[in-house]
C-alpha cells in the first residue's frame, strides 16, 4: 500500500543532510520512497487515496540501521562470568568461560528450536521499539519466516541475489579471505567480525590477515576492530575505505576497552554502530547511541551528535548502498521506505533529538513502506495491518507482525510471550513438541508450510563454545524474558558488573534515572 507521512521532515539527503522542513514523505506501493516534498508542494501522482499520517511537530527521519547483532540470542539478559576477575583478552576467551554454555548457548538453542516463531517475533519487537528498521546478524532458516525488519544479511535490493553481502561471525583463514577478496572485487560486500579483543592480544592478527588477503576495500564492513594496532590502521587507505562497526557497550562490558575511533577515522573508514546481542549489549541501537556519547565524553573522541546519528542512518546506509545499488539511510526518491517518527524531546536539533530519544519518543516505525510499530493512533492513521497491543515507554503501542499460522492476522503479544514462557517452564517438553511437528511433516523442508527451523550464528571460539543442544534439556534454565526497553532493571543489571569501570552506569541518565 502507499503511505504519506507529514511532519518535520529530516531526509538527511545530500547536499544538506541537516535540513529539516515541514513537508511530506511519499512511500509507494513498492516499498520505496517516491518523493519528499515541502508542505506546500503538489503531491506526486498515485497518492490520492493513500492514508496520510499527520505527525505534527514530530521529526520524520530515515529508520535506524543496526550493523552488528546476533538476533538469536536477544531473548537473553546481560551475562557475566562469576569466575572472571579481570577483563577478557579476546573473543576466544569468554566463549570458553565456565558458564557460557549454561547461560547462553543452551538457553538460546532451546528457544530457537522449540519456539522459533515466538522468538523471532520477540527479538524483532525489541529492535522496533528503538526505531530500528534494518538489522544485521540473523539466524539462518530453512524457509522464509515472518520478518518485518529489513534483513541486511539477505537483502536482494530488487535483484534476484541473496549474496549481495556476505557475513561471517567466525574467523576466516587466509585462503577463505582471499576468495572473499575476489568476490568483493566484483562489488559484493563482506560484513566480518574482526580483531575483537584487547590491543596487543593475539586476535590483532585477524586484521593483518584481512589486509594481506586484499580485503581492505570499500565494501568491507569490519565489526569491532578494537584490537587493531594503530600502525595497522594505516594499511586501509582512504581511497579504499569501507566501514568499521563500533559496539562500545559490548567492548567495555567484556574487555574494558573499545575501538580506537580516531585511528579508524583517520584511515577514512566510516564508523557505524551495532548493539551486538543480549548477553553483552544494549537492547537496540538507539541505546547504543547513548553509550557512544558516554564513551566519547570519557575518551574525547570529538564526536558530534551528527556524527553519532550518521552511524545509524546515512553513514551506514551509504556503505550498504555500495552493495545494494539502492539508497539506504536517507529519505530520497528510490531509497528503501524505512522511516522512523520521533516525538520531540527538548529543543535541540534533529541530531540531539535522536541521540537523546528514548523508547518513549519513538512515534512510528515503517519498514518497506509498511507501518510496523508505533503509537496506537499513529498506526491506525497510517493504515497499519492487523496489529497487537502492548505498552512501551508508558504508552499504548501497536505492533504489526503477522501471525505465523495466518498472515492476515496479527501475532498477539500475549501469545508471543506465552509461547516463550512455556518453553522456559519446561524446556524438554517444548523441544519434544517441536520435534514431533518436524517428524510429522512429510514435505520439503524449504516449503512455505514446513516447520520453521533456525540455526544460530555463533561466535569464534573453541569447539565447546558452539551453539548446540544441551546434554540434558531437563536441566536447562532459561531466564525470564528481558523487557523490550532500557529500564531500571537493566540499569541495575549494569551496575557493579562487567569491566566498564562505571562508564555504562551513565546510561541511566538519558532515561531520567
Amino acid at each position: 500500500m502507499a503511505l504519506v507521512i507529514a511532519g518535520r521532515i529530516a531526509p538527511m539527503s545530500n547536499p544538506d543532510p541537516a535540513a529539516v522542513f515541514a513537508g511530506r514523505v511519499y512511500l509507494g506501493d513498492d516499498g520505496l520512497v517516491d518523493a519528499v516534498t515541502p508542505g506546500d508542494a503538489a503531491p506526486p501522482p498515485g497518492f490520492a487515496s493513500a492514508p496520510v499520517l499527520n505527525a505534527g511537530d514530530a521529526f520524520v527521519t530515515p529508520g535506524l540501521i543496526d550493523l552488528h547483532n546476533h538476533l538469536g540470542y536477544n531473548a537473553l539478559p546481560l551475562w557475566t562470568e562469576p569466575a572472571q576477575k579481570k577483563p577478557f583478552l579476546h573473543h576466544n576467551d569468554w566463549t570458553d568461560a565456565p558458564t557460557y554454555k549454561q547461560k547462553i548457548s543452551w538457553p538460546a538453542w532451546v528457544l530457537a528450536k522449540a519456539e522459533p516463531e515466538g522468538m523471532l517475533a520477540y527479538i524483532q519487537a525489541r529492535a522496533l521499539v528503538g526505531g530500528t528498521t534494518a538489522i544485521q546478524g540473523w539466524p539462518a532458516f530453512n524457509r522464509p519466516p515472518q520478518l518485518v525488519l529489513r534483513n541486511i544479511d539477505d537483502e536482494k535490493a530488487g535483484s534476484t541475489s541473496r549474496n549481495l553481502i556476505y557475513t561471517s561471525a567466525l574467523t576466516e583463514k587466509p585462503l577463505q579471505l582471499a576468495h572473499m577478496a575476489q568476490l568483493m572485487s566484483g562489488g559484493a560486500g563482506f560484513i566480518y567480525h574482526c580483531s575483537e579483543g584487547q590491543p596487543g592480544s593475539v586476535v590483532a592478527r585477524e586484521f593483518t590477515d584481512v589486509a594481506n588477503a586484499g580485503c581492505l576495500v570499500k565494501t568491507l564492513v569490519a565489526i569491532h576492530c578494537n584490537a587493531v594496532a594503530d600502525a595497522d590502521w594505516q594499511r586501509w587507505q582512504p581511497a579504499n575505505a569501507g566501514a568499521v562497526v563500533w559496539s562500545p557497550f559490548s567492548n567495555l562490558w567484556l574487555y574494558g576497552t573499545t575501538t580506537n575511533l580516531p585511528a579508524a577515522r583517520q584511515s577514512g573508514a566510516s564508523i557505524c554502530l551495532g548493539s551486538d546481542w543480549g548477553p553483552s549489549g544494549t537492547k537496540h541501537v538507539l541505546g547504543e547511541l547513548k553509550v557512544a556519547r558516554l564513551v566519547d565524553q570519557k575518551q574525547n573522541f570529538g564526536l558530534t551528535d551528527r556524527d553519532l546519528v550518521s552511524m545509524v542512518t546515512f553513514g551506514a546506509g551509504d556503505i550498504l548502498a555500495r552493495c545494494w545499488s539502492r539508497p539506504a539511510g536517507r529519505l530520497v526518491p528510490g531509497a528503501f521506505g524505512d522511516v522512523t517518527g520521533w516525538r520531540p524531546r527538548g529543543n535541540g536539533d534533529v541530531w540531539s533529538q535522536i541521540v537523546n530519544a528514548t523508547e518513549r519518543e519513538v512515534l512510528l516505525v515503517v519498514v518497506g513502506g509498511r507501518p510496523r510499530y508505533g503509537d496506537a493512533d499513529a498506526m491506525t492513521a497510517a493504515g497499519a495491518a492487523p496489529a497487537t497491543t502492548l505498552t512501551v515507554g508508558g504508552r499504548d503501542r501497536k505492533l504489526a507482525i503477522p501471525n505465523p499460522k495466518d498472515s492476515s492476522k496479527a501475532f498477539e503479544w500475549t501469545e508471543i510471550v506465552a509461547r516463550l514462557d512455556a518453553v522456559r517452564k519446561d524446556p524438554a517438553a517444548a523441544l519434544a513438541r517441536a520435534e514431533g511437528l518436524r517428524r510429522g511433516y512429510a514435505g520439503p523442508v524449504t516449503a512455505a508450510d514446513a516447520p520453521l527451523e533456525l540455526a544460530l550464528d555463533m561466535p569464534t571460539g573453541g569447539a565447546m563454545a558452539r551453539a548446540g543442544p544441551p546434554p540434558d534439556p531437563t536441566k536447562v534454565v532459561i531466564p525470564p524474558l528481558p523487557s523490550l526497553e532500557h529500564d531500571q532493571a537493566f540499569f541495575n543489571d549494569i551496575h557493579g558488573r562487567g569491566f566498564h569501570g562505571g562508564i555504562l552506569d551513565g546510561l541511566a541518565g538519558f532515561y531520567g534515572g
